[in-house]
């Protein structure tokens, strides 16, 4: 090779060494049994892992195994094909989480004539993350208008159900007089008549009916509130205070002491020293706070873990943001659950025991009524996290 060209070759050589080894993107190299022969640094900066630890490992090794089946059809398509083919998956960070990531790959052919796989990658994780945010806003927003509607449309025929027990038991008592007055038109004793109700259960019949009216009373307030954004009881305040006094009234509430002892469980508290205060709906914010403390204690109350229970709440301030941190070390929940668990009337506790509507009514309050975000973050076995973040004035 003349020099000249010789010199040109070599500082092509760096250009691209240069552009390689400075990408935002990973770009790697595999042989064709999957082995991994090159990977950039920008794998570190991503993924956390030094290269060294990557390169001579198989790619499956560092995918999720349920994609590794899709990730393996699109290299046989790009061996078979000879073009280049497009996949995404979820490889794991140092930290043990799951990234996704959005690969191209192609085959390449060497001077000598190997055959190596050739690509690039970038994480996409953010932008899942703000799609499904998206489309659950989307989600609840078309859901909080049906809700309304429904609300609207039972409550009248409930509210007659309920006038009408209420009726029924007065039109037998005989402290009103005209009562006692149409029972002596007709030739009955109202006593006799009061007598026979008892003897029958008639009154337990229509105290059933009394109690599930005003269960379904209540889940139409929650359907209502789920519907409608109020800026009532706005005001600033201390957020560690403010998380104290809704510890304290979780550990008054009279479900969380007996049904679940709430007394029994850690409460550890890591609270910002330097926390600005925060504008907030304070019956709103207790709404949400105690619904995710219940959730907790239930989780921690069904768990069958030798542990102590515990629940840390964290205040502190991130990207001129108030955050609030709820995390128990209960069973945790899959991600097909954790998907779901904003959703209108998904539940997961027995027939009976909730509504559904406790962590959507939370979600709407969080972001419509606060502008903020609420998320969760879980593992089966590795209990729940789950974040509010308010947004501070003028930021911080």
């Amino acid at each position: 090779m003349p020099q000249k060209e010789a010199e040109m070759f070599f500082k092509s050589e760096s250009r691209y060494r240069m552009l390689v080894e400075n990408s935002c993107d990973i770009i790697f190299s595999l042989n064709m049994e999957g082995y991994v022969a090159y990977v950039s640094p920008a794998w570190k900066k991503i993924l956390g892992h030094e290269p060294s630890e990557v390169i001579g490992h198989n790619f499956k090794e560092f995918v999720n195994p349920e994609d590794i089946p899709r990730c393996e059809n699109v290299i046989i398509a790009v061996i078979r094909t000879n073009s280049m083919q497009e996949m995404t998956y979820r490889v794991q960070h140092v930290d043990g989480s799951w990234r996704w990531h959005t690969a191209r790959v192609n085959r390449h052919r060497d001077e000598n004539g190997v055959h190596t796989l050739f690509g690039t990658a970038y994480d996409v994780t953010e932008r899942f993350r703000f799609e499904e945010l998206m489309t659950r806003t989307e989600k609840m927003t078309m859901i909080s208008g049906m809700a309304a509607g429904m609300a609207h449309e039972i409550n009248n025929p409930l509210g007659a159900i309920l006038q009408h027990a209420q009726n029924i038991e007065r039109r037998v008592s005989a402290d009103i007089p005209a009562n006692v007055q149409a029972a002596a038109e007709v030739g009955v004793s109202l006593d006799l008549v009061h007598a026979y109700m008892q003897k029958r259960g008639i009154f337990d019949f229509i105290g059933h009916i009394r109690t599930a009216g005003i269960k379904a009373s209540e889940i139409i307030s929650n359907m209502l509130q789920f519907s409608r954004r109020s800026d009532a009881g706005v005001e600033h305040v201390n957020l560690s205070a403010f998380m104290d006094k809704t510890l304290e009234l979780a550990g008054t509430d009279y479900d969380m002491k007996k049904k679940y002892d709430f007394h029994r469980i850690e409460l550890k508290r890591i609270y910002a020293a330097d926390l600005p205060p925060v504008l907030l709906s304070v019956a709103g914010m207790e709404q949400v706070l105690l619904n995710i403390l219940k959730n907790a204690a239930q989780a921690l109350a069904g768990g069958e873990s030798a542990q102590q229970p515990r629940i840390t709440v964290t205040t502190r301030v991130a990207q001129g943001m108030a955050v609030i941190e709820i995390e128990d070390n209960g069973p945790g929940m899959n991600e097909k659950t954790r998907q779901r668990i904003f959703e209108p009337f998904f539940t997961t506790k027995e027939i009976g025991v909730g509504t559904g509507l406790g962590l959507s009514v939370a979600y709407e309050i969080v972001t419509k009524g606060h502008h903020g975000l609420i998320d969760v973050r879980s593992h089966p076995g590795k209990g729940s996290c789950f974040t509010i973040k308010l947004p501070l004035q003028g930021g911080a």
